[in-house]
């Protein structure tokens, strides 16, 4: 990996802690190259880039430099994405509070991504199905296509 040059713009009011591209809390695992990689989007952040660097939170330290707009960020589209199926799966919620089939769901909501449909919530109910020594039973709902998936805890 070759390292840039010199930090990247607004590098001044992010922390090393996260990644200054996506914000993912970074690992505390150093990579050889002095730097620590977004488990995310794997990009580097160098430790050198934050030696001597005077680090600001205030308004003023935002003139002149360019923010890029949100549509620009390579995240935005699967946070889209996201939000659209969260969005499907409130509204579904929603919707199955008003049918008479109201027993297909079953207790509160998680975001859980659904094997079946990809929807990422769904409701579940906890239950002893195996001896009292063993875990729990969890059966998960989804909100969506009303598939039901099991877990043994």
């Amino acid at each position: 990996m070759l390292r840039p040059q010199k930090p990247p713009d607004g590098l001044d009011r992010s922390h090393r802690y996260f990644c200054y591209v996506c914000g993912t809390l970074l690992p505390h695992k150093i990579s050889p190259e002095d730097s620590l990689v977004c488990t995310k989007c794997l990009t580097p952040t160098y430790l050198s880039w934050f030696v001597g660097l005077k680090v600001a939170f205030d308004s003023e330290s935002a003139t002149g430099c360019e923010i890029p707009s949100l549509q620009s960020s390579p995240y935005f589209q699967k946070l889209l994405v996201n939000a659209q199926k969260t969005l499907r799966s409130e509204e579904a919620l929603r919707g199955a509070g008003n049918s008479l089939d109201v027993n297909t769901l079953d207790g509160p909501s998680v975001k859980r991504d659904c094997y079946y449909c990809g929807n990422n919530r769904m409701t579940y109910v906890t239950m002893q199905t195996r001896s009292a020594d063993e875990g729990q039973t969890v059966i998960y709902t989804c909100t969506l296509c009303k598939k039901k998936e099991v877990e043994n805890t």
